[in-house]
């Protein structure tokens, strides 16, 4: 059996491994994470090239978990669709085989220079010091691996090893090996590399390494499938999706294994060579496969993660990335882009009060990303008639701008008292509050008097006529009223103790009213635009 020895020898080259894949991974996102996530969310059209920036990205930062996890976040946050992080998805995959494309090209005989280098930068580096910690880790991540190397060279004539190494013969007992590795480690890189080594060492056989490697990219999912477990219905398809690739992958390759080995074989090389060709020839094929039948393979996910939930990309919807040069079409597209802006609060609003009856906290998470929508549009709906600023504007097409700009950022005040009014239901549910039903029938009487006003105002902003106005200021007259009876009649309730969650009551009637409040700033802006 092994030795103490060379268990002792075997440990610290993995741990040094370990610590060192993730620093790097971790040291490049620091130093260029805005970039990816950049690149990422400018993805192209194409499937093809979603798939190559995945790749890229993944090549670089050396880990397909952390691109992986990256992907899925942005979905969730809505800063790409779902769609587009397929692709990428499928891309990281291929990526990721450069771990064991170096480890073959004995890049680790290497890792003393790039651990000195590192140190060096980082002390006297200057303007090039950013780069120490990077190169430092990556020296230290194949460092490891030579220790391991090392450490196994001994014992790759010990039956005992043999004979344990031989039970990976078993294909099914292999991709479970592969599988668990992985999940314990956290890192496919981690296993291939491993792999690579020991097929070189003789350990493995490239038919025994194959599946391992397969069980790897299964178990590399299991990340991202954490990471989405509580994230939206679309962040779950997308880990999901990454899942389904990656088993679905297996499951095409396992009746032409022999084939597979042997197309691998006549490619030549040595045997650790041979073993980074089937890892990255595997991830190859399987991506093309899958970048065919996108299409399919997305509905597939669609029904296996199903939902009717609204997917939220943080995208505007008439205003494109420059004005038109005239201003006349200028302003049509600003305020379209508004009556979208209070489109999204009015859903806002219907959530949040969904979250004061039952305090789902999903509903919460789902306004949380409605708010970060609502910043998003303001801030593109501010930028563009900061674009048109320059321009030669008359007297009224000035005050036009100018009366936008109150109008998008009392909308984005409306949202954030939207938020608030959610917030409240997870404060009340926090603390095991609740209405009664006498005092949810009043409130739902103030929402729904209040939510007709929303509606209109988010119909004819900012262009009002004198029969809208008159409309919208009898339903203000009639919401104001309601309110103050509410209160009225609720402190009346607070004396007899016939209520529950009293002050929380005041407290959602009263951000009711504030949020009244913004619409009725929003349609005097708007008299004043139309008068223009």
């Amino acid at each position: 059996m092994v030795s103490l020895d060379i268990a002792f020898a075997i440990v610290p080259g993995l741990i040094l491994f370990l610590y060192g894949i993730d620093n790097f991974s971790k040291e490049i996102e620091r130093i260029a994470g805005e970039k990816f996530r950049t690149l990422l969310t400018k993805v192209t059209k194409t499937r093809v090239g979603g798939a190559f920036l995945g790749a890229l990205v993944t090549a670089t930062i050396q880990s397909s978990t952390a691109t992986t996890v990256i992907v899925v976040g942005l979905v969730g946050a809505g800063v790409i669709p779902f769609i587009q992080s397929i692709s990428i998805i499928i891309g990281a995959n291929v990526g990721t085989t450069i771990t064991g494309q170096l480890v073959a090209l004995k890049l680790t005989a290497f890792a003393p220079f790039f651990i000195l280098l590192g140190f060096l930068l980082s002390i006297f580096g200057r303007k090039y010091k950013f780069l120490g910690k990077p190169l430092f880790y990556f020296g230290l991540v194949f460092f490891g691996l030579t220790l391991i190397s090392q450490a196994i060279e001994p014992i790759k004539d010990d039956p005992s090893i043999v004979e344990i190494f031989s039970q990976l013969s078993n294909i099914f007992l292999a991709i479970l090996a592969g599988f668990l590795f992985t999940v314990v480690m956290q890192s496919s890189s981690v296993t291939t590399g491993i792999v690579v080594l020991l097929v070189g060492g003789g350990l493995l056989t490239l038919e025994q390494g194959i599946p391992l490697i397969m069980g790897a990219n299964i178990g590399t999912t299991s990340t991202s499938l954490f990471a989405a477990w509580n994230m939206d219905l679309f962040a779950r398809r997308a880990a999901m999706a990454h899942f389904l690739f990656n088993v679905g992958g297996v499951i095409i390759f396992l009746p032409l294994l022999p084939l597979f080995s042997d197309v691998v074989v006549n490619f030549g090389g040595s045997a650790a060579q041979q073993m980074a060709n089937a890892h990255t020839l595997f991830n190859v094929i399987i991506a093309v496969i899958f970048l065919i039948v996108l299409r399919p393979f997305t509905n597939l996910v669609e029904k296996l993660v199903p939902g009717t939930e609204r997917e939220i990309v943080f995208k505007t919807k008439y205003l494109n990335a420059h004005l038109p040069k005239s201003n006349q079409k200028a302003f049509s597209l600003i305020e379209k882009e508004l009556q979208h802006s209070l489109d999204v609060t009015l859903e806002m609003f219907k959530h949040s009060m969904l979250m004061l009856k039952d305090g789902n906290g999903k509903l919460l998470r789902k306004v949380s990303k409605l708010e970060s929508f609502n910043d998003f549009l303001d801030d593109k709906i501010s930028g563009a008639l900061i674009e048109m600023s320059p321009r030669e504007l008359n007297k009224k097409e000035a005050e036009k701008t100018l009366l936008l700009v109150r109008i998008s950022n009392a909308t984005e005040q409306l949202g954030d008292t939207a938020k608030n009014l959610a917030f409240l239901g997870e404060t009340m549910k926090e603390s095991t509050l609740h209405f009664s039903h006498n005092s949810l029938v009043d409130l739902e009487k103030v929402y729904d008097q209040f939510e007709k006003n929303l509606s209109l105002i988010s119909k004819y902003t900012p262009v009002i006529t004198d029969k809208e106005r008159e409309q919208l200021r009898k339903n203000d007259v009639v919401l104001r009223e309601l309110i103050t009876a509410q209160y009225k009649d609720h402190m009346k309730m607070l004396c007899s103790k016939e209520t529950y969650a009293g002050t929380s009551f005041v407290d959602a009637l009263s951000l009711i009213e504030s949020a009244n409040a913004k619409i009725r700033e929003i349609r005097k802006l708007s008299e004043e635009y139309a008068r223009l």
